[in-house]
């Protein structure tokens, strides 16, 4: 799921793909796939986290059957922060010199 360049991308590889989905159509695949207990591997594209939708934080929070995994944008890949970055920042400290200590 994700913009139209990563979608075709994966779909040349065989997945089944959903390019630029909008917020309702995230939420209806999610809530599908919750409501009927699927199992499902899922590459959503960064930009997805945008939409702010509530069933992807739910999916992250239960862990197991649905997994998501996300890929940086095509079209700004260097801007790409996934979502722990800020927790290992602060676990390693900004300069990497400092952190938590085991």
């Amino acid at each position: 799921m994700g913009s139209t360049s990563i979608a075709n991308g994966f779909r040349l590889i065989g997945f089944e793909t959903r390019p630029d989905p909008s917020l309702q159509e995230v939420d209806q695949l999610f809530s599908e796939l919750l409501n009927e207990r699927q199992h499902a591997f899922i590459v959503i594209d960064h930009s997805l986290e945008k939409l702010d939708s509530k069933l992807i934080q739910q999916i992250r929070n239960e862990g197991g059957r649905i997994v998501l995994s996300e890929v940086p944008s095509l079209d700004d890949p260097n801007c790409y922060q996934c979502s722990i970055d800020r927790q290992l920042s602060i676990l390693i400290g900004e300069d990497g010199d400092e952190g938590a200590q085991l």
